[in-house]
């Protein structure tokens, strides 16, 4: 990390000899310590004013003036702490290593691990971290040394969705950070950032980076870049980069000034900028502040302090506003923070004009380390950066839900893991409204132009296609021309044919994410088959990168069977006791098969067959396989089937089975295709097949006479909607749902014959919301909800319990108790809540 921590923690430059932090005079009284070479005092004062790139050059000067080799021990750590803070990490701890030879001390040790993981060198990081671990047992550092290095190379073994471009047309060889999004509200097209490059209102040189004073930057999208074909296999672009964007330029001079100034943020009409400034003063310590612009025609008005510390010592920056102005986010080293940097939260008093005492976020973000750059968003999630947490090495980008009504975190912290962090600096990423798909980033990762670098974030989607082929039964042939329908919980409906060879394919647009499908596969003269697909739930794991289509996609490969209907098609696990006609509960499932059968295929008359082997008499046979034909029949007029398409057929053995091409069944490695199991050639097997092709021949199968059926009076109307999802209940008394625990929508208006677009409409549209355990829907179309919305209000987003409770005319108390003691931490968008 080159630049990061500076604009923000760096809070003056002192002129030598006057440091910040106070240390003992080695030169005032002849008691004292014998006195320290100039130098050595040099390249401290340098080190205590924070001024880390002289403090380096003046500690390599230093080194040969130490009296002894503890003193050098000392020299060759602080100057490993130097290109640390500088972000030299290969050499921070080529320095922290020969620190540790000259005198064993743990913590150059455990600092030469932590610029191994930094760097990367996992492996290499839990040997140093295990061997700090035998010197100092009880430090809980090593354990999460080991533990995040061990994740950090799962991690990139596997990455998550998100893909980084880097923004070559923002960057410099300097270091650019910090983007913002300004211009027009819900617009992405004007990106400001902060850089040190040349051309910088500040001219002087930092002491910390040896680059430029910082300043905010401006850059805006002109049209989108003529788009080159790619090669074969290579990766588009993303959105971003294929803008063509204009030179970055200052962006103000009433903004830019001698200081650094830098990581800003814009209220939601982006009439108001906030941003960061340090302000060095000679001989002062100043810390860095949060200053507030307004909009002034095209240019702004003269920036004000804003004041959030007790004290202009204690630096606050990186400022951060929640999507509706309530609260300002930002990091700070005031009284207070638990370590080095914390994040806090402040909301704005309106009636005084100013900012209340801010709120640390609490121990769960905040840690011994660093946190800064928040970024709050309108999925619900504070992202920010952290050196402190669990990591990859250096600054990671981590978020946490919010409650958006105290503005405070709940729950742990989320990593958001490879690639978005690695082992460098990887901080103050910002997402467009609505979705976290789309954003900026900065980071010192290798292949950069300069220190940090900007990078465009985009989420690669994930993409279902379903596809297939459809094979005759009875020979494995390709079914050409049968038609497909897809009908889904999401509202679509397609229809396709398959191709000579049988192959159907339904397009990735034409199928989404969360939902159920039903697929119908139809062709004259074959029985209809159906089949069930969903894309709800499925792993990450299953999807697979296209790089020329820069998506994942999960395909579903189907091969299904048509069964002919002029072949006897054989129903398994039909059982019955001996000489028994009655149907045992495993024959009553297989029976179920035809009951499916026969109500895909409304048109189609059957004759169910039962057949018997070639032992006892013909006419005992003939009378046992036509009570068992009836008794599957009877079963089938029980369950709904007209009588006038059943046709009860007992064969006795005057039919004994010939083995098809292809045959899968009972006995099908001992005997070929076209073999007939009649007496005389099952008395010439052994006894063991004998028994196997007589209980091939014990079955029971239909066969379809006609497709042409036409009940008497016609069939009624169609039942189903226009997109073939099954029509809604409708009218009388509305039913309500209780969401359970695993319900998704889909699953819902599945479970409820309800469309999922009339689902949402008839619950107020629920655009962004997601269901709960515990959420009442209401599920029937058309219902009457008269009482049951006299007696309920939906939630709002930017709802609370008292704003709700004075529309109804209620006390927030009384509401609370009509919801079983429900609290403003528990209201969710899109729920009922009960005001009668």
């Amino acid at each position: 990390m080159k630049y990061t921590k500076l604009l923000f923690t760096l809070s003056t430059t002192l002129m030598l000899g006057l440091t910040v932090v106070a240390q003992k005079d080695t030169t005032t009284t002849e008691d004292d310590k014998p006195k320290k070479a100039k130098e050595i005092t040099r390249a401290y004062d340098y080190f205590e004013a924070k001024e880390f790139y002289f403090a380096a050059e003046a500690f390599k000067k230093a080194s040969s003036k130490a009296k002894n080799r503890s003193e050098r021990a000392e020299i060759t750590f602080n100057l490993a702490e130097c290109y640390r803070h500088m972000g030299d990490l290969k050499a921070a701890e080529s320095q922290y290593k020969r620190a540790f030879k000259m005198d064993n001390k743990p913590k150059a040790l455990l600092m030469q691990a932590e610029m191994l993981k930094a760097q990367g060198e996992y492996e290499d990081a839990i040997v140093e971290f295990q061997n700090y671990k035998k010197l100092i047992p009880d430090d809980p550092r090593a354990d999460a040394g080991i533990e995040s290095s061990k994740k950090s190379i799962e991690w990139i073994q596997n990455p998550t969705r998100y893909q980084l471009t880097n923004m070559k047309d923002w960057n410099s060889r300097e270091s650019d950070f910090a983007p913002a999004y300004g211009g027009r509200p819900n617009t992405f097209t004007e990106v400001y950032f902060t850089s040190t490059r040349e051309g910088s209102a500040g001219k002087k040189e930092d002491g910390w980076t040896g680059q430029s004073f910082s300043d905010i930057y401006v850059t805006e999208a002109e049209r989108m870049k003529k788009k080159k074909r790619s090669r074969r296999g290579a990766t588009p672009g993303i959105e971003a980069e294929q803008m063509n964007w204009s030179t970055p330029v200052p962006a103000s001079e009433v903004i830019n000034t001698t200081a650094h100034e830098g990581a800003l943020c814009f209220d939601r009409r982006k009439k108001t900028m906030y941003f960061t400034r340090c302000i060095k003063e000679k001989n002062q310590k100043i810390g860095c502040q949060i200053y507030v612009a307004d909009k002034r025609g095209n240019d702004w008005a003269d920036p004000e302090m804003v004041v959030l510390a007790p004290d202009t010592m204690s630096s606050v920056g990186h400022p951060s506003l929640s999507p509706d102005d309530k609260f300002l986010y930002f990091s700070s080293d005031m009284e207070g923070t638990k370590g080095g940097k914390d994040l806090w939260v402040t909301t704005y008093n309106r009636r005084e004009k100013k900012w209340e005492k801010a709120t640390n976020l609490g121990s769960k973000i905040n840690t011994k380390g660093n946190e800064m750059y928040p970024f709050i968003h309108d999925d619900g999630y504070l992202y920010f950066s952290s050196d402190g947490l669990p990591g990859m090495g250096g600054l990671d980008v981590f978020r946490v839900a919010i409650d958006e009504e105290t503005g405070l975190p709940k729950g742990d912290p989320e990593n958001l893991q490879h690639p978005i962090n690695t082992s460098f600096d990887d901080f103050s990423i910002i997402f467009e409204d609505g979705d976290s798909e789309r954003g900026y980033m900065a980071s010192n990762r290798p292949g950069g132009r300069g220190g940090d670098d900007l990078y465009a974030v985009y989420l690669v989607p994930l993409k279902f296609q379903i596809d297939g082929t459809i094979v005759s039964a009875k020979d494995g042939k390709p079914v050409s021309f049968a038609s497909v329908r897809l009908d889904g919980t999401d509202g679509t409906s397609v229809v396709v044919s398959t191709d000579k060879d049988g192959y159907f394919v339904f397009d990735k647009e034409n199928l989404s994410g969360d939902a159920n499908y039903k697929l119908n596969f139809e062709k004259q003269k074959f029985l209809n088959n159906t089949a069930d697909v969903t894309t709800v739930g499925v792993a990450f794991s299953a999807f697979e990168y296209v790089p020329s289509e820069n998506i994942y996609l999960n395909n579903i490969n189907l091969r299904m069977k048509l069964e002919p209907i002029e072949e006897p098609i054989v129903l398994p696990n039909v059982f019955f006791d001996l000489a028994s006609a009655e149907l045992r509960d495993e024959s009553k499932q297989a029976l179920d098969s035809v009951y499916a059968i026969l109500t895909n295929n409304p048109t189609i008359v059957i004759e169910l067959r039962s057949h018997t082997d070639y032992r006892d008499t013909d006419a005992r046979n003939d009378k046992l396989s036509q009570d068992r034909a009836q008794s599957g029949v009877n079963y089938l007029i029980e369950k709904g089937i007209p009588k006038d398409r059943l046709i009860a057929v007992g064969r006795g053995e005057r039919e004994p089975f010939k083995i098809p091409e292809n045959y899968e069944g009972l006995g099908k490695e001992l005997f070929k295709a076209g073999t007939v199991l009649t007496e005389s050639f099952i008395k010439s097997q052994s006894a063991d097949k004998q028994e196997i092709a007589n209980q091939i021949n014990r079955r029971t199968d239909f066969k379809v006479l006609r497709d042409d059926y036409v009940p008497e009076g016609g069939f009624p109307a169609d039942d189903a909607n226009e997109d073939g999802t099954p029509v809604a209940k409708k009218g009388g008394k509305g039913e309500v749902y209780v969401v359970e625990r695993g319900d998704n929508l889909g699953k819902i208006a599945k479970k409820f014959d309800i469309n999922l677009k009339d689902l949402k409409e008839l619950n107020g549209g629920l655009v962004g919301v997601r269901v709960v355990p515990g959420m009442t829907l209401k599920v029937t179309a058309e219902g009457d909800y008269k009482e049951f919305d006299a007696n309920h209000y939906q939630v709002q987003r930017g709802d609370n319990l008292g704003k709700i409770a004075k529309e109804v005319g209620l006390k927030k108390s009384e509401l609370s108790d009509l919801n079983e003691g429900i609290t403003d931490r528990d209201v969710q968008p899109g729920m009922y809540l009960r005001i009668k």
